[in-house]
């Protein structure tokens, strides 16, 4: 298997993932880490929006949806 650093708008669905960085520049990164979107989290991609955002993912438990412009800027490790 082949470890793949992107950012999680290029993860496929139903793919695992773990969270590598957040990019400071986000404005809701504080809120995400609430949530649970914290560096070196588990998660899984669900489901995309018709036109491409929302993002679900499941982490923590819940499910989140993240918007695609948001989900560009969180950087993930995923297995191909």
């Amino acid at each position: 298997m082949k470890e793949i650093i992107t950012s999680l708008d290029r993860v496929p669905i139903g793919s695992k993932f773990r969270i590598f960085d957040i990019d400071n520049t986000l404005k809701i990164k504080r809120r995400l880490s609430e949530l649970g979107f914290c560096k070196d989290a588990l998660a899984d991609k669900l489901h995309v929006g018709f036109m491409g955002s929302p993002i679900a993912c499941r982490i923590c438990g819940a499910v989140i949806a993240v918007r695609n412009e948001d989900a560009e800027k969180i950087r993930v490790k995923y297995f191909k």
